[in-house]
């Protein structure tokens, strides 16, 4: 603004030369054009971190029942789509329908069951917390642990356990050439709810999942099971059953760094940020609003030239609190995290990460969510291989993850997955049998 002032000021007071005059005007109007514009292929976290901090458009800025192009690219998606993220979701053909932005309620009883004697210690870790609801409703970004309150109300938000979820994930190269197909299903449960746990003697536990694989044939009956604690200190405990080896045996939950079954994505990407927060700092970046397919009606379609990012699919303007996370060791494979977590819900919209050796986007997700209240007038697709009872979500009040997609942009590869998900309800001796080493071998269910 100052060099804009100071050329208006020459112009107007300075002795009248055309020629240099017309020079000065179209360099005012040029420095004027480019101060809010970013090259499309810079995918450096310095230019994420100058999206951020730019000027923040309102929600008014596109309306509900627009079908916005790559034409409105420019005028009105760059302000509200994160910049690292351009470069694959802005494309010939594409097309994004604006939905109103909603307010989706949490279940009845939520923060009504919770213990009261938590906090958080000098590592910013959330110590005595059992869960029942968010244990920080109220975020002030003056707060220096503004950052892992966002974080911790995100791991502890509701609807992130308690579910059946068929899935299907393709592996895509840059040419959108399909690599490989899964197919696997998980079922996980919350044990942690508050001041009780679902089954009692095991208060420790926060939640337990299994995951089993039907495809592909290499690791069709392969099954992974993981107990998380409810103390974060504590590694998460898990188990790998092959068929071939006829035995579950213990995996390394240290190791988070390293990709999960080839996909693109390592353990700790998992809902955004799934590491340990003591082995981060933590800076909060403030709010921002971003579109986000939040309440899709449906598993979106994917588009674009290499088939990686939703198309024609539902989008709102959401407010987001915006954490960056900097790993501690110095051999983690991120320089930088930055994540967008809704301010009302504490879902994860978008994840970029960027490269240790040169700060360059590495990696970066986007969730797929359905408000469990929609299925009762827009049921999803079923799964190609198990029939789901849709019917089961309603009445739960929590968003279900319907699929995401991983980009490692160095590869260049992504990873996309379409989640067919049904809530489930464990009685306790259900939950105890069902999660044991002896069921991960009989397949009972």
């Amino acid at each position: 603004m100052k060099q804009r002032a100071k050329l208006q000021a020459k112009f107007t007071n300075g002795p009248h030369h055309l020629w240099t005059s017309a020079r000065i005007l179209m360099a005012g109007v040029l420095l004027w054009l480019a101060a809010p514009s970013y090259a499309l292929e810079d995918q450096s976290y310095e230019s994420l971190m100058k999206w951020i901090e730019d000027s923040r458009p309102g929600a008014e800025t596109v309306m509900p029942g627009q079908h916005l192009t790559e034409k409105d690219r420019q005028s009105l998606l760059e302000p509200l789509i994160p910049h690292s993220a351009w470069k694959y979701y802005f494309f010939d053909g594409m097309e994004m329908e604006i939905a109103p932005t909603g307010h989706y309620p949490a279940p009845d009883a939520w923060g009504e069951n919770m213990a009261s004697d938590y906090k958080l210690d000098e590592e910013g870790t959330l110590v005595g917390f059992t869960g029942g609801g968010f244990p920080f409703p109220e975020i002030n970004g003056d707060d220096p642990n503004a950052a892992q309150k966002v974080l911790w109300n995100m791991l502890w938000r509701p609807g992130s356990n308690d579910y059946n979820m068929p899935m299907v994930t393709w592996l895509r190269s840059e040419d959108g050439s399909l690599d490989r197909e899964m197919e696997y299903t998980s079922v996980n449960t919350t044990y942690a709810r508050g001041e009780q746990s679902l089954v009692p003697g095991y208060e420790e536990v926060k939640s337990k999942r299994i995951m089993e694989f039907r495809s592909p044939r290499d690791m069709a009956g392969a099954k992974n099971m993981t107990i998380e604690y409810v103390d974060h200190y504590k590694e998460d405990s898990g188990w790998l059953y092959m068929p071939a080896q006829r035995k579950p045996r213990r995996t390394l939950a240290s190791e988070r760094t390293g990709e999960l079954m080839g996909m693109d994505m390592i353990r700790e990407d998992l809902n955004g940020f799934g590491g340990k927060v003591y082995e981060n700092n933590w800076t909060y970046l403030g709010k921002r609003k971003v579109l986000a397919t939040v309440n899709v009606s449906d598993n979106p379609e994917i588009g674009g030239p290499s088939l990686w990012v939703p198309h024609k699919t539902r989008w709102e303007v959401r407010d987001t609190h915006v954490i960056l996370i900097e790993p501690k060791a110095k051999d983690h494979p991120y320089s930088h995290r930055i994540v967008f977590i809704d301010a009302e819900t504490y879902w994860t919209h978008w994840m970029f990460a960027f490269d240790k050796e040169d700060d360059q986007l590495l990696r970066m997700a986007q969730h797929f969510l359905k408000y469990s209240e929609s299925y009762a007038t827009e049921p999803a697709t079923q799964s190609s291989y198990v029939k789901q009872d849709f019917s089961k979500n309603i009445g739960h009040k929590v968003f279900l993850h319907v699929g995401e997609t991983d980009i490692n942009a160095k590869k260049p590869h992504a990873t996309i997955t379409h989640c067919h998900v049904a809530k489930r309800d464990f009685t306790p001796a259900r939950a105890k049998q069902f999660y044991s080493l002896r069921n991960m071998i009989s397949g009972r269910r």
